[in-house]
């Protein structure tokens, strides 16, 4: 008989609880627990959240609640609703909402999902190749604390090939989203394209990816330390000869650790062009980042809450759609080639190609369209995967728009529009 090894990391005495989406994985895993893994736990419910944006979905829900019904399963059940549009990221926190409002509800202590060994090596290489490995955590953690509940996934050391076949052998009824054949998102693209041709391959071992997020993980916590010890000790009004004496990687951290302090994050691109001022940049001045300013007064630097009291935002845009930033409208209809897109706010020493002319700095740009400073920081500078910047809001676009192409910048907010 055809057997999965799972971990488990809660106790005989504990309730535990299972997101359980109807795919593959969840319904597997399902099977194993109220089975093989019965004695494992005291008490065991199912968390279902029905996205309610496929046709299929109430389908599926009615189904996994008659399941749990016949296997006198505790089943828990909410239907979202995206009345400002559906995103994975909208999704992911709602979904994540409803699980902690049932957990906290019931006082379970432990909820479990169906992510496996493939699954690891998928979000370590997106997260490589799209610059998102460093600041946190690589790839996706057994067991996670998160304050009022841990996450355990049970299938770290199972492949989806084990998880097909014991599928197979049990006859496991599950529901495949359509969705997951598309290209589209990031992470399906990795998964069709990246990882089978790395598995086919004689030369390469796709295991290795294990070390990497162990060993850049265990790297990253070491730098952040060494960051954090760094700030401390200098009560956050940082010399700015000290912190030049330290490596570029680590100057990083400590920016980062800086400016978490205060409840902000910005991109790499930012950082770096706030360590350019810090380096070469003039005896005093103030880098604006969202809701805080880092001000530079000759040798130190330290952040304060900005008087702009604007956040800084970050959008990916993976695929072509209708989205909003800040006041701002944006279109995107491009070939999937051109994407993902980045939406940000200006950062010190951004530069656009003007025809005929040469780069010109943002900020001159700003003054030549007259621009008032409080929408400076509002407007959005969109990057492409190539890094480079192809539009600032309603000011500058390099999209010659076409039936097929288009990428279409418009204030979102227009105050005679509100008479």
């Amino acid at each position: 008989m055809m057997n999965l090894e799972i971990n488990t990391a809660w106790g005989r005495d504990d309730d535990i609880a299972l997101a359980l989406s109807g795919g593959i994985d969840s319904m597997v895993l399902y099977s194993l627990l109220t089975r093989e893994y019965k004695h494992t736990y005291k008490t065991l419910t199912v968390i279902h959240v029905n996205h309610n944006v496929r046709e299929a979905s109430e389908e599926e829900a009615a189904y996994i609640k008659n399941m749990t019904k016949r296997d006198c399963i505790r089943f828990e059940m909410t239907v979202l609703d995206f009345t400002d549009g559906f995103s994975q990221e909208a999704g992911r926190v709602k979904r994540y909402e409803f699980f902690e409002s049932v957990l906290k509800k019931l006082d379970i202590k432990y909820l479990l999902m169906g992510h496996h060994q493939d699954d690891q090596y998928e979000t370590v290489l997106q997260q490589l190749l799209t610059g998102r490995h460093l600041y946190g955590n690589l790839g996706i953690p057994e067991v996670r604390d998160t304050g009022s509940y841990t996450v355990v996934r049970p299938f770290k050391t199972i492949t989806k090939q084990d998880i097909q076949k014991y599928q197979r052998h049990h006859d496991i009824t599950y529901f495949e989203d359509r969705s997951n054949s598309e290209d589209g998102y990031t992470r399906n693209y990795v998964r069709h394209h990246i990882i089978p041709a790395v598995k086919e391959s004689a030369s390469l071992d796709i295991s290795q990816l294990d070390n990497v997020r162990q060993d850049l993980n265990e790297l990253s916590d070491f730098a952040y330390r060494a960051a954090e010890d760094f700030v401390k000790r200098h009560d956050s009004r940082l010399p700015r000869a000290g912190y030049l004496k330290h490596s570029g990687i680590i100057r990083r951290y400590i920016l980062t650790v800086l400016l978490n302090r205060q409840g902000v994050r910005i991109s790499r691109q930012s950082q770096d062009s706030l360590d350019e001022l810090l380096e070469s940049g003039p005896p005093q001045t103030v880098f604006e980042a969202g809701a805080v300013s880092v001000h530079i007064e000759y040798d130190y630097f330290y952040a304060a809450p900005s008087a702009e009291g604007i956040p800084e935002t970050l959008l990916s845009v993976e695929d072509n759609g209708e989205f909003i930033y800040n006041d701002y409208h944006v279109t995107v209809n491009l070939c999937k080639s051109e994407l993902p897109l980045t939406l940000r706010m200006k950062a010190d020493g951004d530069k656009v190609h003007i025809k005929n002319t040469g780069t010109k700095k943002i900020s001159r740009l700003f003054i030549d369209k007259k621009i008032p400073a409080g929408e400076r920081l509002k407007m959005p500078v969109v990057v492409n995967s190539d890094g480079i910047i192809i539009a600032v809001g309603t000011i500058y676009n390099i999209i010659e728009p076409s039936e097929n192409r288009l990428l279409k910048i418009t204030k979102e907010f227009n105050d005679d529009n509100s008479k």
